[in-house]
């Protein structure tokens, strides 16, 4: 490597206040400081800046005019109107209209583990992964749209959003289980992008001699990554025009939801969301909101106690009782937009974490208290740029129940999917006509999405039975 390349980066960091990252250079070995001087170039310090100086700017923040979001629909008592939005579901998949959009950017660190959190197994009986349980999923919808449709070929592209640390894993595993039944040309992988991780005051953390800390960039990085790596090219392609989005981790969700598409193509929305009623006024979750006059979401530590336990005396429910769960749909013209008008008008949040960083001695050290920021844009930013968003309010017990925490929890951690899948499960065996003996949380029930996507086609394998030894996997 030339020196002048070397001097040329030190001058160029220095002049933006950076200089401190060439602290060590002079340790490193050939190979050390050729990594190194890769490392720097891939920065962009305007961004690095601009990035810091919006989260700065965002903390400071001001006053938030906020007020319930009022187009959220309750899927309870919809009955006929659920049945329009399935079949008008079923109908723009069926034409190729719907892809799907899986965030999967994240290890299960908390769940001591430092593989792809999709990978990880909530030991049902089938021991089946999140990927496994959410691909077969999806091979189920399409063989009940090719059937009710007639089309042979129907087909719904699954679209992955990895990250550095998750990528080369989840192409292997998903190789290794043969797409779990899909073909290998509808599954499109893409990376998020990265910000390298700042202390308060901005300047860029070592993590080692010769490498910044980074983090992925938050996931709000989506619609910039999309278009970067060409999946939305792809759905263009395609003649896709609605995307379901949600995040790996979540057990219970409901994938190309038929329901949720028709409901949103019926109204003309080019933004929908799923929310849940709060499970409790200080639930730390986000709530659908409008938010100085556009759609929104609030962050449950921005809502005062008071406001957050406020309780509406017309149907005695919280004021601010929709959770947004991450789950929502987009259109592909709505996606296109935000990625090449908005990006960068979204702001960027501040995460404070303890990040590995060097010490004075070069030596990388996880520090006891928090010394940095990863600077995160949230997903939700976005919606104040929709033209129609619509909410729709769906069952936590039959859509959400996310995984978080490890198996020493007792909140959204393996042992709460297990059940919440169990619980769900086992409401489809009886109403097909299944008796489960008298059981608790601990017997479990699985049936396997091979069979059933949300409870049909059961009849024939549980009418007229009982189940009384556990645990049961039908399949």
């Amino acid at each position: 490597m030339a020196t002048s390349e070397l001097e040329t980066l030190r001058a160029t960091f220095a002049v933006a206040q950076q200089g401190h990252v060439f602290d060590f250079v002079d340790r490193l070995d050939p190979l050390q400081l050729n990594s190194f001087v890769t490392d720097l170039k891939s920065v962009d310090l305007s961004r690095v800046k601009s990035s810091y100086d919006n989260a700065v700017a965002y903390a400071r923040g001001g006053h938030l005019n906020i007020s319930p979001y009022p187009d959220v629909t309750p899927l309870e008592g919809t009955e006929e109107e659920r049945k329009c939005w399935e079949s008008l579901g079923i109908k723009k998949i069926a034409e190729g209209k719907v892809g799907i959009l899986l965030l999967a950017g994240g290890q299960g660190t908390r769940l001591g583990t430092t593989e792809p959190k999709g990978m990880y197994d909530v030991e049902l009986p089938s021991h089946k992964s999140l990927y496994q349980l959410q691909g077969e999923r999806i091979a189920r919808l399409q063989q009940i749209v090719r059937e009710r449709e007639g089309i042979a070929d129907a087909v719904i592209p699954w679209y992955i959003m990895t990250s550095d640390m998750t990528e080369a894993e989840t192409i292997k595993f998903f190789e290794s289980h043969s797409f779990f039944g899909l073909e290998r040309g509808q599954v499109f992988f893409f990376q998020q992008a990265d910000l390298p991780c700042v202390t308060p005051d901005g300047k860029l953390i070592l993590e080692t001699p010769s490498k910044l800390a980074r983090a992925p960039n938050g996931n709000g990085g989506m619609y910039e990554a999309l278009d970067k790596s060409g999946a939305l090219a792809d759905m263009q392609r395609r003649g896709v025009e609605f995307v379901c989005q949600y995040c790996v981790d979540n057990s219970l969700i409901v994938m190309a939801d038929p329901v949720f598409v028709g409901c949103c193509a019926s109204r003309g929305a080019d933004v929908g969301v799923k929310v849940v009623a709060k499970a409790y006024p200080a639930e730390p979750v986000g709530s659908l909101c409008v938010c100085n006059g556009r759609p929104g979401v609030v962050e449950y530590s921005e809502i005062p106690p008071e406001v957050a336990q406020a309780v509406d005396p017309k149907t005695n429910t919280l004021v601010y009782n929709a959770s947004h769960i991450c789950i929502n749909l987009f259109t592909v013209e709505f996606l296109l937009r935000i990625a090449r008008e908005f990006t960068h008008q979204l702001p960027f949040h501040v995460a404070k974490k303890k990040i590995p960083s060097v010490n004075d001695k070069g030596e990388t050290v996880t520090p006891a208290d928090i010394n940095g920021w990863k600077l995160e844009m949230f997903i939700f930013d976005s919606f104040e740029f929709a033209n129609k968003l619509v909410g729709l309010e769906v069952r936590r017990q039959e859509e959400f129940a996310p995984l978080k925490n490890g198996p020493s929890s007792k909140l959204d951690c393996p042992a709460s999917c297990r059940a919440s899948l169990s619980e769900l499960h086992k409401t489809w065996v009886r109403r097909a006509g299944g008796t489960i003996a008298d059981s608790g949380e601990a017997d479990i029930v699985e049936v396997s999405p091979t069979v059933s996507y949300r409870g049909e086609n059961l009849g024939p394998l549980v009418a007229g039975k009982t189940f009384y030894k556990f645990p049961v996997h039908i399949q």
